[in-house]
């Protein structure tokens, strides 16, 4: 019996639950990279997670006090499956969270009880990356154990997700005046990265870059489309420019509108609803920036869901699962 299992970051069920999670985020060792001081990484997570949790919990409780994330990555999943059975090929929809509940090992002891002997296994991150379906596929490979597993590694410039980014995209600028539609910077927003993980070569900036080079040509948007990283925790060098330093600069220039694109991001939660829409969002007000608009993350659209369908049909062909 075949199973698809979505794979994401998880993210907290309740306030009471923040700190916890941040604890397991910055213990994997593969998105806090500490090489030789590697024992040191559960002491170094608790001490993190401590000083980091009354402010990540006033942040979720700016968006009703929990992740959004479980919920829409299973509707996505089932979305996908529902693809698939239409197409003649039939599977079951499960979820593995990274640092929340359900965890691998959960959604493994799930599946075996459900005779699942083939596993598709899809990242709900389009850019690959060692901090994110890198990390994900290790940990998720070890709890199937025994059940042959095929990946779908990365899909950065895949034509259902270019054409989704493009609708939502089209869709935001739509909500701008229409004396500034023509002209509004459009400001990609992905997730940092430390600049080292790059230089060890880390994919993740190649496929970030490959994406907004294929939406940049499809809208024609030219010298319009802007890269800008968000989300830093720490003192090492991040990707930049910053999302905050690329809305100064936008402003600084005489621009009046901008739309915010959350590139990396396939679902609503923290870094869309909180980071983007209230701490970006003010910034650029108080920069002078009076048409702010920012597009929906992929989440459901049609394009999307249908092009990783197709994605998950061709690794199972592959596999002569199908």
């Amino acid at each position: 019996m075949l199973g698809v299992v979505a794979l994401n970051f998880g993210g907290p069920d309740s306030l009471a639950a923040v700190q916890p999670f941040l604890r397991n985020l910055f213990a994997d060792p593969d998105v806090i990279q500490l090489g030789w001081a590697r024992p040191v990484q559960p002491l170094l997570a608790r001490f993190i997670a401590r000083r980091r949790a009354a402010f990540s919990r006033a942040a979720y409780a700016q968006i009703g006090g929990r992740s959004p994330i479980r919920d829409e990555s299973s509707a996505q999943v089932q979305a996908v499956v529902r693809d698939m059975a239409a197409a003649g090929v039939l599977a079951r929809p499960y979820l593995a969270m990274s640092y929340w509940h359900p965890f691998p090992a959960e959604t493994a002891a799930v599946m075996r009880a459900d005779g699942i002997t083939q596993a598709l296994l899809l990242p709900l991150h389009p850019q690959r990356s060692r901090t994110t379906s890198g990390s994900a596929f290790r940990t998720v490979e070890a709890a199937l154990a025994g059940i042959a597993t095929a990946r779908i590694d990365g899909y950065a410039t895949a034509p259902g997700y270019i054409e989704a980014l493009c609708d939502r995209i089209t869709d935001a600028l739509g909500q701008l005046p229409e004396m500034e539609r023509a002209t509004a910077p459009v400001l990609f927003s992905a997730h940092g990265l430390p600049v080292d993980y790059i230089r060890r070569g880390d994919p993740y900036l190649d496929d970030i870059r490959a994406t907004v080079a294929a939406v940049t040509r499809r809208l024609g948007l030219q010298d319009r489309s802007q890269l800008a990283f968000q989300s830093r925790v720490g003192r090492r060098r991040w990707l930049a420019p910053s999302t905050e330093e690329a809305l100064d600069a936008v402003a600084a220039v005489g621009h009046r509108a901008v739309v915010v694109v959350p590139v990396s991001f396939t679902g609503e939660h923290l870094e869309t609803l909180q980071e983007i829409d209230i701490l970006y969002r003010e910034r650029a007000a108080a920069r002078g920036i009076v048409s702010f608009a920012r597009a929906r993350a992929v989440g459901y659209h049609p394009a999307f869901i249908a092009g990783l369908a197709a994605l998950l049909i061709s690794a199972a062909h592959d596999r002569g699962w199908v």
